[in-house]
């Protein structure tokens, strides 16, 4: 497979995704995580014992952060390690899968925020009774139970790009969409504060892009027909992505092996991301 020409990518895909200010902003999350654990050790040696209980969960959620963050950053994986062979609407296809660390992480996130509001409604109610703060509290943890709800009845998913001889499918965290090959008239690699491929769609291109859910639209449609690909999403290279978009957007005469072995061959072939 051929290597991205420099002159398709943008010159802000060439920056580290590792820059001075990400490394501090994750040791100073760190910092507070376990700035939070002592002061909690403290008050609960003292006898406060929930304090040691509230700092914990501020705790975990701090790590969860700067996990997230560090998962997001990180692209070194294999494209081979992250292709599958489907099938979509009856015929096979190659699956790209978006990271699962990153979405386990975004769930584990959510449900210790969920949580963290829970159990700090029922300490104010057993302790005070109903008032403002226990009620925005149990408010606010009904709302955030919603999100791994959705995610266990499948309305918020993982998330991959399907490729097949007639098209491209694209499951989001948040919504669906669609385009076949025909309707796309090129790729572009672009920059919008993160590294993004734009399958590019005609005006009139049959598009029927759906969110799948109401509340949680977590990541967004583009305005036109397009398919566009937030590299931040998988664990694989932007550049190596990139090539292997390309590669069957431009030469309708192999994609007759999408969703079969040789798609995953070629992909192999792409060597590891640098």
């Amino acid at each position: 497979m051929p290597s991205s020409s420099s002159s398709e990518i943008p010159g802000e895909w060439k920056r580290s995704t590792r820059d001075a200010r990400f490394t501090v902003a994750t040791a100073a999350i760190l910092a507070i995580a376990v700035a939070s654990l002592l002061f909690g050790a403290v008050l609960a040696a003292a006898g406060n014992l929930s304090a040691l209980l509230y700092s914990g969960l501020f705790a975990v959620i701090m790590l969860l952060v700067a996990a997230l963050g560090v998962a997001i950053r990180t692209q070194q994986r294999d494209l081979v390690r992250s292709i599958g062979t489907v099938r979509a609407d009856g015929s096979p296809a190659t699956e790209i899968s978006y990271s699962r660390r990153q979405f386990s992480l975004l769930v584990a996130l959510m449900t210790a925020l969920t949580g963290a509001c829970v159990i700090g409604a029922i300490h104010l109610f057993l302790g005070q009774g109903m008032s403002v703060a226990s009620g925005l509290l149990a408010g606010f943890g009904l709302l955030g139970a919603t999100f791994p709800v959705s995610a266990l009845l499948g309305r918020i998913r993982r998330g991959a790009l399907m490729l097949s001889e007639q098209g491209v499918w694209q499951r989001g965290w948040s919504f669906e969409s669609s385009l076949t090959w025909a309707d796309i008239a090129g790729v572009k690699a672009a920059f919008n504060g993160h590294a993004v491929i734009l399958l590019i769609g005609y005006a009139n291109a049959e598009w029927s892009p759906r969110y799948t859910t109401r509340l949680w639209r977590i990541d967004r449609l583009p305005p036109v027909p397009m398919i566009e690909v937030d590299c931040r999403r998988f664990d694989v290279d932007s550049h190596v992505l990139y090539d292997y978009l390309t590669c069957y957007a431009e030469n309708a005469d192999l994609r007759s092996e999408l969703g079969t072995a040789a798609a995953i061959a070629r992909a192999e072939r792409s060597g590891a991301a640098p």
